[in-house]
């Protein structure tokens, strides 16, 4: 007898579900543009390894042209001849396509922004088909230098459809057979928005076009967003692990792959390996994870209350969708406030230590006498301390720049050539 009812396979929505999708990850790009995170190059090495050890299928090596260490950090990714695609992001500007190409790539992600906002703020445009020229300028010449390009239309959602559509159009005409259609900055505040917005463009873009999406998380639903994307029927998810990124981060790599896993649409990463990937990264980030983040949180496996534990411990399908070994962890019963007989019970067998009911009564008033009275002063001194560390180690401090500026004022070198 069936103990579960698949509401999940009679009300999903599958006449758009593909069978497999792209997992292109951001972690060394995105990932690395959170506010004070800057990834020393032996960590981008064994990230990207981790990353194509876990099956990804694409890598986001970086931006080259940021810096001489970021150009040889990708250098090294590129030579370490990973078996996955190792790109880079470049803009629409000549020295960005130069630059990927002497440190041996050949996918170049070229961005550019596409809504009227970002237009004008960061171009003073607002002909487009002055950016349209620009794209088309840019395209050639990256396909001239034997690149191949996905283009990503940025800030697609705060776009005017049809006018973004003209411009997929245009990039088709110029040969470009990969898009990412971006949620930039969470323009679309319901997931169902979302749905029909991808639908509506990638149902009336040429067909030969693979779509990817690419979501930030202002409003806590980059994941959501990304998977109803691919219901919608793009081809490629871009994601960060831990949702690492810009503000409140990125859609999360080991989120979206448990999601899609479980729709039954096949990722090609190895689950068991997104723990490992996660305790890497938050260890090179210095972005740890909150203790109840899903997959990849403290919490994620542990169970205290007294009802949970006892169902668990009878059948693990009643509280957990993903059973713990399925990503590489372990469940654990912990004892607290709320903790029950059955959990109890089930610790003192296992240790074969005998117990009578009673016993079991009394030992269990005693545990929740000891947590109800626990000093909570530790955990006030600890999120002070975590504070202070990010406060002083997220980023160079103003007063530091101020102080080195005032120094370089008075050095007559630098304005030896001053009219």
């Amino acid at each position: 007898m069936e103990l579960l009812y698949d509401n999940n396979g009679r009300f999903m929505p599958d006449r758009h579900l593909p069978d497999h999708v792209i997992i292109w990850d951001e972690t060394l790009r995105d990932g690395e543009q959170a506010p004070g995170v800057a990834f020393h190059l032996d960590e981008k090495k064994a990230i990207a390894r981790a990353l194509a050890d876990a099956g990804v299928a694409a890598i986001d090596a970086g931006m080259p042209i940021i810096s001489d260490d970021e150009a040889e950090a990708v250098r090294a990714i590129v030579d370490m001849a990973l078996p996955c695609e190792v790109g880079v992001t470049v803009r629409c500007h000549e020295t960005d396509l130069r630059v990927a190409r002497d440190c041996g790539i050949r996918d170049v992600y070229m961005f550019l922004s596409v809504s009227p906002l970002h237009m004008w703020c960061k171009f003073g445009m607002r002909d487009y088909e002055k950016l349209y020229d620009l794209a088309r300028r840019h395209v050639e010449m990256a396909q001239g230098m034997g690149c191949t390009v996905t283009f990503i239309a940025e800030d697609s959602t705060g776009a005017e459809p049809e006018e973004l559509l003209r411009f997929i159009h245009l990039l088709h005409g110029a040969g470009i057979r990969r898009i990412i259609i971006c949620d930039t900055a969470v323009r679309l505040a319901s997931p169902l928005a979302t749905y029909e917005f991808f639908r509506h463009i990638i149902g009336q873009a040429p067909a030969d076009v693979a779509f990817g999406v690419h979501c930030h998380n202002d409003l806590g639903c980059a994941t959501a967003n990304t998977v109803l994307a691919v219901q919608a029927g793009v081809q490629a998810v871009t994601v960060t692990v831990n949702g690492l990124g810009e503000r409140a981060g990125n859609a999360s790599l080991e989120q979206t792959v448990m999601t899609l896993e479980k729709m039954g649409v096949q990722t090609g990463v190895r689950p068991g390996a997104l723990y490992e990937l996660s305790r890497i990264v938050q260890r090179a980030s210095g972005v740890h994870m909150p203790l109840h983040a899903p997959v990849v949180g403290l919490n994620a496996f542990r169970h205290e209350s007294g009802i949970h534990a006892a169902g668990v411990l009878e059948d693990p399908r009643t509280y957990e969708t993903i059973l713990p070994e399925e990503v590489g962890r372990t469940r654990e019963i912990v004892f607290g406030k709320h903790s029950g007989r059955h959990q109890l019970v089930a610790l003192l067998d296992q240790y074969a230590i005998p117990h009578s009911p009673e016993m079991i009564d009394f030992l269990l008033q005693e545990i929740k006498h000891w947590k109800e009275r626990q000093s909570h002063l530790p955990l006030g001194d600890m999120v002070d301390q975590l504070d202070e560390y990010y406060r002083k180690n997220f980023g160079v401090e103003a007063e530091t720049i101020l102080s080195r500026a005032k120094e370089l004022a008075t050095d007559g070198a630098f304005y030896a050539n001053a009219a």
